[in-house]
């Protein structure tokens, strides 16, 4: 017999999934692992390793290691790897997903600033569920977090951000040089595009190649917009709201990942 290491229930060995709380003791290749087995110590810690706290450092996503870490997370499906895989195809091929920005403005607002984001997301929701929510499936985590945005790439042939190419000249009117001067590229709304909110456009697109459960569809819809769900939101989406904040305003921002001291890595792990 072994104990559940969420809900502390007795159960079979070889159960998969604990008939409680829904903690799964699989692999993500629906290998069983193993599971702390019952102890008469009164410590009450568990014996994997994992314990209250001990989260892993994060890994600082940036341009010049977001596609190695992006391509590692796609290996991590497996058991919605052909519906995720189409979905995939769908995104690189025919939208703007390897590209756009995250935003108009702000640190993310350059070319592939979403990507960068979404893996941020992803790889901070993978680090803290093991302690807030060890029950979330591995699959499900990447699932949600990798396509919360997934609606700023717009549909396909109608990307959400335009780029405008702007140049500066002198105060004559003149061109310096005999040529103008670049700066920083700005982006603009398409104003050709069905308005939508970007966790409704993110269902939209998510849910004609991958089927979700209702939760997964809450989380992904309302994680930005939880007044929306008026105080009916799900785990999912609040354990993904979370991993969004703590990408956006920590992650996101180095001066207050040096001030407050917050542990991360630029290695991959």
């Amino acid at each position: 017999m072994k104990k559940c290491p969420d809900c502390g229930m007795t159960i079979a060995n070889q159960a998969i999934r604990c008939p409680k709380c829904k903690y799964d003791f699989t692999d993500g290749q629906g290998n069983v692992t193993g599971a702390p087995a019952e102890s008469s110590s009164s410590s009450g810690s568990r014996s994997s390793g994992k314990g209250v706290g001990a989260i892993m450092p994060m890994i600082m996503v940036t341009k010049d290691n977001v596609d190695e870490l992006y391509n590692d997370l796609k290996s991590k499906i497996i058991k919605r790897k052909t519906e995720f895989d189409h979905f995939i195809d769908f995104l690189e091929n025919r939208t703007s997903w390897l590209t756009a920005p995250a935003e108009l403005e702000g640190p993310l607002a350059f070319e592939k600033g979403l990507l960068i984001h979404s893996v941020g997301v992803a790889k901070q929701l993978i680090r803290i569920k093991d302690t807030l929510m060890p029950q979330l499936d591995d699959e499900s985590a990447i699932i949600m977090a990798l396509f919360h945005d997934v609606g700023k790439v717009g549909v396909e042939g109608k990307p959400l951000f335009l780029l405008e190419e702007k140049t500066a000249t002198s105060t004559l009117g003149l061109s310096f040089g005999g040529r103008s001067l670049s700066v920083a590229p700005t982006y603009t709304i398409n104003p050709k595009l069905v308005h939508m909110s970007v966790g409704v456009r993110s269902l939209f697109l998510v849910s004609q190649y991958m089927l979700l459960s209702d939760d997964e569809a809450q989380a992904i819809s309302y994680q930005g917009d939880m007044e929306l769900v008026d105080g009916k939101e799900n785990p999912y989406t609040m354990i993904l709201q979370t991993a969004n904040k703590w990408q956006t305003k920590i992650y996101e921002n180095e001066d207050v990942v040096k001030q407050y001291n917050f542990s991360s890595s630029i290695a991959k792990d």
